[in-house]
């Protein structure tokens, strides 16, 4: 039974720590992301091979102020810098820059790929690829490659606003019908 209460400790510390440490070290994994995740699972599963509970939850704490502080550090242009790196250029003017695929270790293959699955097939289309910082790559097309847009066409267009759920598995949200200016009727 013992082993349960710990399991379940650790598996409720690290969703919450995991939550606190913010939406972005899920999404877009920058490396101390990535670091802070794996050391988190590790010290979480800590307990359920030895005795102690409450080192790991201590190591726990510590950990996500670290992340924490790196976070904020990141904030700053120069910590950025240092701390995530920078945008690398992998094709300019329809060009691959072989130094930078090299560098950063992505082969030509895969460079293809990532641009097919992004609807280009030409290199022609490709006005610039960047590998970001957090590992996308973003792909600027040259203008005749770029998808037509309603302002292209000079069509005015309204905002829509963002949609949001009026009932949630037959309940009714009515913090929702607020926003929305509705009442239940």
């Amino acid at each position: 039974m013992e082993i349960i209460l710990k399991v379940f400790i650790m598996f409720i510390l690290s969703i919450a720590l995991t939550r606190f440490m913010g939406k972005s070290s899920i999404v877009q994994l920058t490396p101390y992301d990535l670091i802070a995740i794996i050391t988190l699972g590790t010290i979480a599963a800590e307990p359920l091979i030895s005795t102690k509970v409450m080192p790991s939850i201590i190591s726990l704490i510590a950990l996500v102020f670290f992340y924490v502080i790196f976070a904020k550090l990141t904030l700053n242009q120069k910590m950025n810098k240092l701390l995530l790196g920078e945008p690398t250029i992998l094709i300019k003017a329809g060009k691959i820059v072989e130094d930078n695929l090299e560098k950063e270790h992505i082969s030509l293959i895969q460079l293809l790929a990532i641009l097919r699955n992004n609807g280009y097939s030409k290199l022609s289309e490709v006005n610039y690829a960047i590998l970001e910082p957090t590992g996308n790559i973003s792909i600027i097309p040259v203008s005749s490659a770029r998808p037509v847009t309603l302002a292209d066409l000079n069509i005015k267009a309204e905002d829509e606003g963002i949609p949001i759920a009026l009932i949630i598995d037959g309940i009714v949200q009515k913090k929702n019908l607020r926003l929305v200016n509705k009442n239940q009727k």
